[in-house]
């Protein structure tokens, strides 16, 4: 579903892009969502946004002594947002987010300068990531009727491999963006927090790399709007792999 966009001039393109909110339009009512914690059972997320629905702070694992592994905490300043980055007490440095036009995610850059560009359709679906510092691109994607059908990696040798998705006719309500392009060393709470264009329409089945005999199946649990709460991915007989969500209704 589409993002949910704030009346605030500028601030409605960044509230935008970095809200995580996500919206279920019913014949009584609408309701409102946006993203609270995501993660698997190594890491989980948590995120707190400003009044204008800005992203906050995001912060990773919480310890034993009650603090957290890592956060960033963020300051908007238009389009780019600066997120001081704090790992086990230390600072580490500076993340850069700036937005596109479009209100979506144009680069990233972490606390080495290491830099990252992405490009996208005119409907707002992401195409490609760069690693703008070092002119490589990282992955290219193909949509087809609003859902991610290939998406590719780069191997050493500079070989393209694609990975096959198909789709269930599930409808996406929740904007989540599952496995997309995760071989391009971006983080995927940057992408499951609505930074990097639409996501697919409809919720993932199967999945895997091109010629591949490994092929990822999904199920999902959703709650009483149809929000995805966990994402269970099996390869055969395996134990799945369970990644899992939050939300909190927007006021």
């Amino acid at each position: 579903m589409k993002k949910v966009f704030y009346a605030f001039a500028l601030l409605a393109v960044v509230a935008a892009a970095f809200s995580g909110c996500k919206k279920v339009d019913n014949d009584e009512k609408k309701i409102v969502k946006r993203l609270t914690m995501c993660g698997d059972q190594w890491d989980k997320y948590y995120f707190t946004y400003n009044t204008d629905g800005t992203i906050k702070e995001v912060d990773r694992n919480k310890m034993e002594d009650g603090s957290w592994e890592r956060t960033w905490t963020f300051t908007w300043a238009g389009k780019t947002g600066t997120a001081k980055y704090v790992k086990e007490g230390e600072e580490k440095g500076d993340w850069t987010f700036t937005l596109g036009d479009n209100g979506y995610l144009a680069s990233w850059a972490n606390e080495w300068g290491d830099t990252w560009g992405f490009t996208y359709d005119k409907d707002g679906y992401l195409i490609k990531i760069e690693r703008t510092d070092k002119g490589a691109v990282k992955a290219n994607c193909t949509w087809t009727a609003g859902d991610l059908t290939k998406w590719s990696r780069f191997k050493d040798d500079g070989s393209e491999e694609w990975k096959i998705q198909t789709f269930l006719p599930d409808e996406n309500v929740a904007g989540i963006f599952a496995d997309a392009c995760d071989k391009a060393g971006v983080d995927r709470w940057i992408f499951e927090s609505g930074f990097c264009g639409k996501a697919s329409k409809h919720l993932l089945d199967q999945a895997g790399w091109e010629g591949s005999e490994s092929i990822a199946v999904h199920t999902y649990v959703k709650d009483a709007d149809g929000f995805v709460t966990k994402v269970n991915k099996v390869y055969g007989t395996d134990d799945p792999e369970v990644y899992e969500y939050a939300w909190e209704v927007v006021k």
